[in-house]
């Protein structure tokens, strides 16, 4: 009796939410470090299936468990950073991610409403509403509360250079639209076996077109006159902050750059590699100074900056060949619950999940640093993911982009795999060499086809050298940035408004054509 009803419930809702299931598993499995990148072509099918036109709550609610499937299988690994680094107890760090994990389903159940309503609405097949529809909504994602631009449908295609080169053009939103279109033609041609030949066609041009375009622009290399050296100390996340640590992680930086990082242009340390104030520590600024100063070369390396009121500031230090100062970044784009706690005031026990137990504050502007081996954009962490930051840096005349960060907070999960996707679409997008240091990895050089030159594993100590040039050239994303939304919400409206005009005329001309035809009967 128990299994008959056991069995009975999962029919019912594998019967309901199976599609809508198979979709959520799918929309995390080409994400990193799986990345079964081709199935993203088809990774939306299910979920286009499980819309309902007729009954709207069901749409959302399908949307919403594919939704809440994709996102425990992506960010899964805020548990690790609350328990492990930020001390909660398991239980509230879960109930967390649930929080987290159920706020962003919501955008997909918001989109299998709206391709619901509007194909109700208007009479427009969901496959052709899909890509637009789905397109907004990961553009609001990365906006609403401060943005968390992770892990869309286009970042799966990062392995995929040909494909991706078009970003220098259009952005990544472009491909996540291409990406969705074809899902949608693969949808109508599976379930109603017909498909809009001028859709198909205009799909099919452009992904041919954005094809030949990357083959094209993957034929040319930049020669690399300058040389960078990015130190991965691999600082444990648990003694990092620890004071009692401080001149073992200065020695460790300076014994790594004094064996591995000689004859260097540029020596890179990760996010707040030095994990204190330094100004006020001479002794340990000392050592610092002295790698740049005795090597002939430029240090770049985060720490802990002091700014008005004795507020911390995420920074990062320039010091130059003479062991000066000359110039310092300090993060803009700081993260909630990571640098600073809004709702700290209402629970307290949050202010525990920020790096040092206590609130950042933003520095002023995305301005490049000016060194002897060129200007350098800087990308703090998180800030990498915001393609508006790498653009509006570029346009202030960055010639080569550094990003630092410190991902041990996520341990040995799929989170530093995820976020270093990022810094492969912002090569191509700006046209410019990422420099990238990561205290426990992934560090990386990649040149501006988002060729990766050289990368480390996680969880090791490593000196990663590469060369790199200078670039001054300008994409037409970075001067128009997301231009490619504004035509995604008029295609929109085009269709929504010409869809609504041919469902009203062609509703009118029913009744009138039906009484026509019942008039011929009687008067025969």
């Amino acid at each position: 009796m128990d299994n008959r009803h056991f069995n009975n419930l999962f029919s019912s809702i594998a019967a309901r939410y199976g599609h809508a299931l198979l979709s959520g598993a799918m929309l995390a499995l080409i994400q990193p470090p799986a990345s079964l990148f081709p199935l993203a072509f088809v990774a939306l099918v299910p979920l286009l299936r499980a819309i309902d036109r007729d009954d709207l709550l069901l749409s959302f609610k399908r949307g919403f468990a594919a939704g809440v499937v994709a996102w425990l299988g992506i960010v899964y690994w805020v548990v690790v950073a609350m328990n492990s680094y930020g001390g909660i107890n398991i239980p509230l760090s879960v109930l967390i991610l649930l929080l987290f994990a159920l706020y962003l389903s919501l955008y997909v159940a918001i989109f299998t409403v709206s391709c619901a309503y509007l194909e109700k609405r208007t009479s427009i097949p969901a496959y052709l509403l899909a890509a637009p529809v789905w397109v907004v909504l990961e553009y609001a994602r990365g906006a609403v509360m401060t943005g968390f631009p992770w892990a869309f449908l286009g970042h799966s295609q990062y392995a995929f250079l040909p494909f991706i080169q078009v970003v220098s053009v259009t952005g990544t939103y472009f491909i996540s639209f291409l990406v969705a279109a074809v899902n949608g033609i693969v949808f109508s041609l599976w379930v109603r076996k017909r498909v809009s030949r001028i859709w198909t066609a205009v799909v099919i041009v452009l992904v041919a077109s954005s094809l030949a375009y990357g083959f094209v622009r993957l034929q040319h290399r930049d020669a690399e006159p300058l040389r960078a050296a990015v130190v991965q100390g691999n600082i444990g996340q648990d003694v990092k902050w620890d004071d009692a640590f401080k001149m073992m992680t200065v020695s460790k930086y300076y014994r790594l750059s004094f064996g591995l990082a000689g004859n260097s242009d540029l020596i890179i340390w990760p996010e707040t590699s030095m994990p204190f104030i330094i100004e006020r520590d001479v002794h340990a600024y000392k050592y610092v100074r002295a790698v740049p100063a005795m090597l002939r070369s430029r240090l770049l390396f985060g720490t802990v900056g002091l700014g008005a009121e004795g507020k911390l500031l995420n920074s990062v230090h320039y010091v130059d060949e003479e062991g000066r100062t000359a110039a310092i970044y300090n993060k803009v784009h700081l993260v909630p619950f990571g640098e600073y706690t809004p709702i700290v005031s209402y629970f307290p026990f949050l202010a525990k999940i920020t790096a040092i137990g206590a609130d950042f504050i933003a520095g002023e502007g995305h301005r490049p640093i000016a060194t002897g081996a060129g200007k350098v954009g800087i990308l703090i962490c998180f800030e990498g993911i915001f393609p508006y930051i790498t653009n509006e840096t570029v346009r202030e005349g960055a010639q080569v982009l550094v990003n630092v960060t410190n991902d041990a907070w996520y341990n040995r999960t799929s989170a530093p795999f995820q976020h270093f996707v990022f810094y492969v679409f912002r090569a191509i997008e700006t046209d410019r060499y990422v420099l990238r240091a990561a205290n426990t990895g992934i560090s990386a050089v990649i040149d501006p086809r988002g060729r990766v030159r050289g990368k480390t594993p996680i969880f090791t100590e490593e000196v990663l050298r590469g060369g790199y040039a200078l670039k001054d050239t300008m994409t037409f994303y970075v001067r128009y940035g997301d231009y490619f939304i504004v035509l995604c919400l008029f295609f929109l409206a085009g269709m929504v408004v010409a869809g609504i005009y041919r469902k009203k005329r062609s509703d009118g001309r029913g009744p009138e054509k039906v009484q026509k035809f019942k008039g011929s009967r009687v008067q025969g």
